[in-house]
């Protein structure tokens, strides 16, 4: 990873890696990757330097290097954040389908057919929900893949199901929490518990220490929003001494039509790099497939209005070397994602909470420039 700071947080040893600002990865004593490496060997190092120069825009891959699966769109849950529990984004994005295992399966055997070397089988969902989640991992795992990672809520981790994901073959898990209380939780995690989902955390790494486990790494996971921010610094050290690595994320908005800025935090740098200097990373490391078999360029919740194509027609291969595709990697290279409509619009909303204020931003700025 790019962009490697020290922090002036309590938590020991711990450095900050980012590649794009969206997303900061807390690490104690050695970067996440570094750890993985020392477990996994020369594959996954190569693995890795592959993803930096993709990051930087140097390298175009043949195929993706990480597919995001997404096998259905349920959650017990209904976080404001989220196109689940945002009745607009509900309407728009969210359906009853369901990823058959037969496509499941057909795309982990093209990924393994062009050496793709990671793969989380999820989306907008908790894969908790899904009996098959295990066999889903333990398959992607005998076939070629060796970064295998998954967010869940935890609030259905019981003493069995984290005893089966423990022996699945998973290489990456995080916790999503959001909150360092129980009453911030239960305000940003509606529907969740905050006593049952730590207790349900707690004994899962004890299973993983008293089975003296390298894998998976664990992490934390909190969307900085206005309505948490004032407890950032308390949940990097609650889990500091507790987990291999804290992920600090910014807000993302479920859709792309209705006013977010209630949720933008007060202090954003990210924002700054939104207004200034955007490149998207995404189209040039992954693809989503939705639960539908849409195959998107990025993980956006909005991400189908950008489908390529679907997966039951077409091969992930023809979709990611296909001209769009190949348009959309040169345009944010080069910064010009505002040529795409929806690029735009995803910049707009997460920089200023509705694309109408950033349309006026633009304007003003535009002005004093002149």
């Amino acid at each position: 990873m790019t962009n490697i700071e020290k922090s002036c947080s309590p938590m020991v040893n711990k450095q900050t890696y980012t590649t794009d600002g969206k997303v900061r990865w807390l690490a104690t004593e050695e970067d996440v990757n570094d750890k993985l490496i020392s477990i996994l060997g020369k594959k996954f190092e190569d693995y890795r330097k592959q993803w930096n120069a993709a990051n930087r825009f140097e390298l175009e891959t043949d195929f993706p290097l990480f597919l995001q699966i997404e096998t259905n769109q349920i959650c017990n849950l209904r976080c404001p954040s989220c196109p689940i529990g945002t009745p607009e984004a509900f309407t728009k994005y969210i359906s009853t389908e369901k990823m058959s295992w037969d496509l499941f399966e057909k795309i982990i055997l093209e990924g393994e057919k062009h050496g793709c070397p990671s793969v989380e089988p999820q989306g907008t969902n908790e894969p908790l929900l899904d009996q098959n989640l295990e066999k889903q991992i333990k398959f992607a795992s005998d076939h070629g893949f060796i970064d295998i990672m998954l967010n869940t809520n935890a609030t259905l981790l019981s003493e069995s199901r984290a005893r089966s994901m423990l022996k699945s073959g998973i290489t990456r898990i995080r916790f999503s929490l959001d909150a360092a209380t129980k009453e911030t939780y239960e305000k940003v995690r509606v529907g969740g518990k905050f006593e049952v989902t730590m207790k349900n955390i707690e004994r899962f790494l004890q299973i993983k220490k008293e089975e003296n486990l390298d894998l998976p790494v664990v992490g934390v996971n909190f969307v900085k929003t206005k309505f948490n921010e004032h407890e950032e610094e308390k949940f990097i050290e609650t889990w500091a001494d507790k987990v291999d690595f804290v992920v600090i994320q910014e807000f993302q908005p479920p859709e792309l039509d209705n006013d977010y800025s209630a949720f933008l935090p007060s202090k954003s740098e990210y924002r700054n790099v939104l207004l200034n200097d955007f490149h998207c990373q995404q189209p040039w490391q992954r693809v989503l497939i939705r639960n539908t078999g849409e195959v998107c360029p990025c993980c956006a919740f909005f991400s189908s209005e950008l489908s390529l194509g679907n997966v039951k027609d077409s091969s992930i291969y023809d979709l990611w070397n296909s001209q769009e595709m190949h348009h959309l990697r040169k345009l944010h290279k080069d910064g010009n994602y505002a040529e795409n409509p929806w690029c735009k619009k995803c910049v707009n909303v997460m920089s200023c909470g509705s694309n109408q204020a950033a349309e006026l931003l633009q304007i003003k700025n535009s002005n004093k420039k002149s």
